[in-house]
């Protein structure tokens, strides 16, 4: 009977441990030590909270071969990689005895590119389009990507875009409050700088840095700041379709918020009006686009 119950236990131990291994959670447990946590998450940014019993020290492996983490209760974002990763959490007590669970996470997949300013708009087709007015006067479509060390803006438009004088209203702190307050774009404007001249690179144009205290017309010109720009110049896709390309590097903006919001004026070389984008209403806004969090190599 004893020899029965035995190899109804050890037949007992397999089922358990056989089912374990098609679930989705891996647990190992040491003297009086068990791991386990559990998380939630905002897009990339995932919170993991301890579980642990019995453990003094901890090790979290992310998944994405980067690095330890010996944080109790960390925070970690996720910039590299996307998709189904496993976690694991390895709990350890003052004798040094380890437990360890592993669980699997679902992150959103990375977006990952490559922009060129060269003409060739061929990098922007993952990207989507942040803001469309097909029937503006010459401006009409924006994508912007801003991972990395440039925000990087495609502008689409009809014929007429031409690009010849532009003023680019840019707020930088994510605050419509603060900066200049225009009134063309009532609803939400706040414009820390302002680059005016040709969207070419090397052009006489140049950016200012806001001056007005109370939210007026007052620019200060940023001395040699226009090399900052690089441009494609304006390309003719088809019969009735221009677009341009252009990035400008992050330092430009001193200190950039978690978002960066754009409004344009097109001039002609003589300085007339062309047309404005978004275009200009009794609602109208800058178009805004939160900028992407850089990794800090840590857990927080």
């Amino acid at each position: 009977m004893k020899k029965i119950n035995y190899l109804l236990s050890i037949f007992t131990v397999f089922i358990i441990t056989s089912c374990e291994s098609d679930d989705t959670e891996t647990n190992s447990e040491s003297g009086n030590v068990v791991a386990d946590f559990s998380f939630s998450n905002e897009d990339n940014l995932f919170s993991f909270t301890n579980l642990s019993e019995g453990a003094t020290t901890y090790r979290w492996d992310f998944g994405d071969l980067s690095f330890y983490c010996d944080k109790e209760n960390p925070t970690y974002r996720y910039v590299n990689i996307g998709g189904e990763i496993e976690v694991t959490l390895t709990a350890i007590n003052d004798l040094g005895q380890e437990a360890a669970v592993t669980k699997i996470i679902t992150a959103p997949e990375v977006l990952d590119v490559n922009i060129a300013i060269d003409g060739d708009f061929a990098d922007w087709d993952s990207i989507e389009y942040l803001y469309q007015e097909p029937t503006a006067a010459s401006m009409q479509k924006i994508k912007v990507w801003g991972k990395g060390d440039n925000i990087n803006i495609y502008l689409e438009g009809n014929s007429t875009m031409q690009m010849e004088l532009v003023n680019i209203f840019i707020s930088t702190d994510g605050d419509s409050s603060s900066g200049f307050l225009s009134w063309q774009w009532p609803e939400g404007s706040g414009a820390e700088l302002l680059f005016e001249g040709p969207l070419l690179s090397s052009s006489w144009g140049s950016f200012y840095q806001h001056t007005d205290p109370n939210g007026g017309w007052g620019w200060s010109a940023l001395a040699g700041s226009g090399a900052n720009l690089t441009s494609s110049g304006i390309v003719t896709v088809d019969n009735d379709t221009n677009a341009i390309e252009f990035s400008i590097p992050k330092t430009q903006f001193n200190s950039l918020g978690s978002s960066i919001s754009f409004a344009f004026t097109e001039l002609t070389i003589g300085w007339a009006a062309v047309g404005t984008f978004p275009n200009v209403t009794s609602t109208s806004k800058f178009v805004s686009y939160e900028v992407p969090k850089e990794s800090t190599g840590l857990c927080e």
